[in-house]
């Protein structure tokens, strides 16, 4: 299977956008790549700005898009800082709105070759004239937040559905084929280079175990686990999974648990 790179920023009720060179390519709640799974060990704030925020006002003064995403530099009032959100049409000049964002930091762009200090990732960026539309009303308003939140916290971390388990296997087993894994169970044994906590319900620990050149496998799990540790977890592997907010993967694994 032809791994390629989703990254889906959308930055999805936020977004989500996801360190290996080789393997499927995601948009990581830390410091991530466009063309790479996570390339940053730094841990991150992640700032959501909610759904009863007003919404932020920016003019757009520089545009640099790539096949997928756009990134943006504006100004809002005095201060000037990057933005990043799906593909669209963007008019340098103009203003738009925004009502939340993922604040990432060292986050490389490999189209751009570059890596922005700061940059925020949001899910839907609005034009002035739908801005005024959709203000008009502040009942619609708040049901339009209101549905973005539920989307987030109707994502299931467990489930009963019965998994067949497939045993022991290495990142690169795995990463070589993954259809023959999907939607089963497996058991990685590796190094948690990085742990992002309590986002959206779960915490995201990212394991290498040298078997993939510097891989990051992103697992998803209520369990709590040390940077630096070595374990083994048996969990679910999904592919092509979108969470919204930026959270896109081709490959990862879901409800793990820690393996005594």
């Amino acid at each position: 299977m032809v791994l390629r790179f989703k990254c889906t920023l959308f930055f999805t009720a936020i977004l989500v956008l996801t360190a290996c060179q080789n393997g499927p390519k995601v948009i990581e709640p830390t410091a991530i790549t466009e063309s790479s799974q996570d390339t940053s060990a730094q841990s991150n704030s992640n700032i959501e700005v909610s759904s009863n925020t007003k919404f932020h006002s920016v003019v757009v003064t520089e545009v640099l898009p790539t096949s997928k995403y756009v990134y943006l530099k504006v100004r809002e009032g005095q201060e000037e800082f990057w933005i990043a959100t799906g593909k669209m049409e963007v008019k340098k000049g103009e203003t738009y709105f925004y009502n939340d964002g993922l604040l990432k930091t060292d986050f490389r762009s490999e189209e751009h070759n570059r890596v922005f200090e700061k940059i925020y990732l949001v899910s839907k960026l609005i034009s002035k004239g739908d801005h005024t539309n959709l203000t008009k009303s502040e009942s619609r308003s708040n049901s339009v937040a209101d549905r973005s939140v539920t989307q987030k916290e109707n994502i299931p971390t467990h489930t009963e559905k019965e998994i067949q388990h497939m045993g022991a296997i290495t990142i690169a087993e795995l990463v070589k084929d993954t259809e023959k894994y999907e939607g089963h169970s497996v058991e990685v044994s590796g190094t948690c280079v990085k742990v992002n906590s309590n986002i959206m319900g779960r915490n995201w620990i990212h394991l290498q175990d040298g078997t993939q050149d510097d891989f990051d496998l992103v697992v998803t799990s209520n369990a709590r686990i040390t940077e630096g540790s070595t374990i083994t977890i048996r969990a679910v592997v999904a592919l092509n999974r979108d969470f919204g907010s930026g959270y896109s993967y081709d490959l990862i694994l879901e409800n793990g648990t820690l393996i005594e």
